[in-house]
């Protein structure tokens, strides 16, 4: 990652979550979060004329082959996030969707439909690491670790709270050292 990056998005996430009124240890609404940068989040079935037969092999055929697709025609940009996922893993997709919007990463591959719809995909690993990172500090913010952790919040206590996974609530935890932070000082 490039350098201070990891800072820059701590302070985007605390700089945010004071603008929409919340503390670092609340819950943000990423649906809410996103759409007020100006994209959608929809659905599969709320895609306009998606075909019937697409629509099965997204929702019933093959739902656990995908997360989430960011389409942009125009000056719209659309995140379908799957529906089928639990609830603190679609708040994860969106964000990573939305954190490679932000960051305006430019794909490794483009596939343009003849209407000029164009499907974003396929970013090189460095960017993928910036968009969790980014996605991971906007949902849960060091400053919101470190605040429930010292009110003896639980992994699992963390992950809802943020409404998250529990995976995602020890990933930032570690990666941010906040449990050794807080060890070295009692």
């Amino acid at each position: 990652m490039r350098r201070g990056f990891k800072a820059h998005s701590e302070r985007l996430s605390l700089e945010t979550r004071n603008s929409l009124g919340l503390r670092p240890d609340e819950a943000i609404d990423p649906i809410s979060l996103v759409e007020s940068k100006g994209c959608l989040v929809w659905v599969p079935n709320e895609v306009p004329g998606i075909d019937p037969v697409h629509l099965a092999q997204l929702t019933v055929g093959d739902p656990d082959s995908w997360d989430a697709v960011t389409i942009k025609e125009g000056n719209c940009t659309v995140i379908v996030v799957n529906d089928t996922r639990s609830a603190p893993r679609r708040a994860n997709t969106i964000m990573h969707e939305w954190a490679h919007l932000e960051l305006r990463h430019k794909p490794s591959r483009v596939d343009e439909f003849e209407n000029g719809l164009l499907l974003l995909s396929d970013y090189p690993k460095e960017f993928e690491d910036e968009a969790d990172w980014l996605s991971g500090a906007m949902l849960a913010p060091r400053d919101g670790l470190v605040s429930l952790r010292k009110r003896g919040f639980s992994d699992d206590q963390i992950g809802l709270e943020f409404g998250i996974s529990i995976d995602l609530a020890m990933w930032r935890l570690r990666m941010t050292g906040v449990d050794r932070q807080l060890k070295s000082r009692y």
